[in-house]
């Protein structure tokens, strides 16, 4: 597989997973006060286990839910940047992979961040660092296409 499919396989799953995230959270954040009413009015519909993880839940600033929504959207943005091997794309995605990463310690008030989301946020950072650089590289190399003198690609 080349670099470029690579990238473009690791742009397209990241665009994927990023939009049902920034999907999942935004619904959340619009929902939780219907949410919230309705469990408040019929506590024991959930079984035990179900009825304290809702009230997590619940628990959480609707603040997070959105700027967690709004984050990922930013990622989803410069994943479609990066598709045109633009360097802005690859600067609003690690600005909202890194943003993600502090959210729970802002809204919830726990300073603390899962280190497997930490390596995660690097891994990809990182891959996506190099493979932009060696394609940006490699598009640089490559001379344009000779054109005509209207401006066209001779044939």
């Amino acid at each position: 597989m080349s670099n470029r499919t690579l990238f473009h396989v690791l742009l397209v799953l990241t665009m994927i997973w990023a939009g049902l995230s920034c999907f999942s959270y935004l619904v959340m954040s619009l929902m939780m006060p219907s949410v919230q009413a309705l469990y408040e009015q019929n506590p024991t519909v959930l079984p035990g286990e179900f009825s304290v993880m809702m009230q997590r839940l619940l628990e959480v600033p609707r603040g997070y839910y959105a700027g967690a929504g709004l984050l990922y959207a930013l990622e989803v943005v410069g994943a479609a940047i990066m598709w045109k091997l633009r360097w802005t794309g690859f600067h609003c995605y690690t600005l909202a992979r890194l943003l993600l990463l502090l959210l729970p310690a802002l809204f919830i008030g726990k300073a603390f961040v899962g280190v497997g989301d930490i390596m995660m946020a690097l891994l990809f950072i990182t891959v996506y660092y190099l493979l932009m650089r060696q394609l940006v590289a490699q598009q640089q190399d490559t001379p344009a296409a000779p054109t005509d003198e209207g401006g066209t690609p001779e044939a």
